[in-house]
This record gives structure tokens, sequence and C-alpha cells, in this order.
């Protein structure tokens, strides 16, 4: 019986000593343990501590990128209107026309990721300048053949998409927004 009294004594005793006080450079105290933990004596500090170190290990973020992009279009102007992006494919809007009550623009497209593209569709938005919309529509600008890899938009290519047709009537201006709101890719 006193053996085993004994026992627990030089136990409890061994795991007391085994704790250590430290006092840091900053004045903040610590108890460090035999089983490699440690802890903050004071609470006040430990909270303070524990957000800077959260601080610190917070990594840096990138903001979001809208991905709606518009402009204000002039009919047959030389220059392209819009430039749409998402995942590496770029959709180049180019210089719009009208024709038999439809405004037209042609579209290319860039596939700059590392994947073959096989469907892209846009919302394309029609308003006129002072922004009261006349035409809102998804389109398909580009899809493959299915099961037919020949058709696919493979990765560095550079091919003409569909063009983009919207009744409206005619205008020297026009307000577009536009997205690409699915892309798949293989």
């Amino acid at each position: 019986m006193y053996k085993i009294l004994g026992l627990a004594t030089l136990i409890l005793t061994s795991t007391a000593m085994a704790e250590q006080r430290v006092k840091l450079d900053d004045g903040r105290e610590v108890i460090l343990n035999d089983n490699f933990t440690w802890q903050y004596i004071n609470n006040a500090s430990s909270a303070q501590a524990k957000s800077t170190a959260l601080d610190k290990t917070q990594p840096a973020t990138i903001p979001l990128i809208e991905k709606k992009v518009a402009s204000l279009i002039t009919l047959d102007s030389k220059r392209p209107s819009m430039q749409l992006s998402n995942s590496g494919v770029e959709v180049l809007l180019g210089s719009p026309s009208y024709a038999e009550g439809k405004l037209i623009i042609p579209t290319s497209i860039t596939n700059q990721s590392l994947n073959s593209v096989i469907l892209i569709e846009a919302e394309v938005e029609i308003s006129t300048p002072d922004k009261q919309t006349l035409v809102k529509k998804s389109i398909t600008i580009w899809q493959s053949i299915k099961r037919m890899p020949d058709t696919y938009l493979r990765p560095q290519q550079v091919e003409q998409g569909r063009s983009i047709e919207l009744k409206v009537d005619k205008q020297e201006q026009y307000f577009v927004s536009a997205n690409i709101t699915n892309l798949v890719t293989r």
C-alpha cells in the first residue's frame, strides 16, 4: 500500500515539475508542458497573440473580377466591340453591323487554356444608349459536334465563332453588355 502511495506521489511530483513557466521577449508568459504543448498564462495576451498569429498566416487574396463586360458600340465602326474572358478562353466581339432588321456582331475565339473547348454560351443584352433594354438573349457562340474530337477548339487555337444576330430597331449606337455564362471543356 505504501509503495503504491509513494509511486503516485512520485508521478504527481514529476508532472508538476515538467511544467515550466517562461517569459517571452515581448513580456508575455507561457507554460511549457512536457508533451510539447504550451499555453499563455494571461488570457487577454493569449487572444491578442492568437489574432496576431492569424493575421500573419492569412493568405493574400486576389479580388474577384466582374465577368460581365459592357460597352457603347457604334454601327459600322472598324474596331472590335469588346472582349469576354473565362478560364483562359477569350471571345472577341467584332465590329457591329446592321442588316435585314438585325444587329450583327461577329465573334472570334482564342483558346489560351490547357483544355479543349466544347461549348461556349454567352448572355448578351442590347440597350439604347440611355440603357433601356431592347433585347436580352442567351447565345451559343461555339459548339463542337458530340464525340467528334476534330471539332473541339484545341488549346492555343483561334477560330471564328457564330455571329450574334439580334432583332432590334436600327440605331447609330447601342449599349451592349455581355458575359460568358457557360464554358464546357474537356
